[in-house]
């Protein structure tokens, strides 16, 4: 075993774990999907360095192709999701509004009724 695989290969873990910080503590679920992505990538690294530390590299670099063609897909579905939920709060929200509108116009016709109503009762 190379030493310098061993070291190379605990740095990559320790990325892993500055990843998996921003994965729980992400101000946005953008954010968070961005270290999910840097997770993923640095977790195909370590696949590698496995493979050439463990001498088995053949066999680690497929598992690790494998691994980075799901490790791109991820992120790309997760975003789309998160983006058609935010769009689908987003018109919910706009909806909400003017229905609230609505009714604001609605008790201001009322209002404007009744004083009309007044107006003309009064002598």
């Amino acid at each position: 075993m190379d030493p310098f695989l061993v070291g190379a290969t605990i740095a990559v873990a320790l990325l892993i774990g500055a990843g998996l910080h921003r994965v729980w503590a992400g101000p946005t679920v953008f954010d968070r999907l961005v270290a999910v992505a840097l997770v993923t990538a640095n977790g195909v690294v370590i696949i590698v360095l496995l493979g050439a530390v463990l001498e088995r590299p053949n066999l680690f670099f497929d598992i690790g192709i494998s691994y980075a063609l799901l490790a791109f897909l991820l992120p790309l579905a997760l975003g789309r999701y998160f983006e058609q939920q935010i769009r689908e709060r987003d018109a919910a929200r706009d909806s909400d509004r003017d229905s609230d509108r609505d009714s604001d116009r609605d008790s201001d016709r009322e209002s404007n009724d009744d004083a009309a109503t007044r107006r003309e009762v009064s002598p």
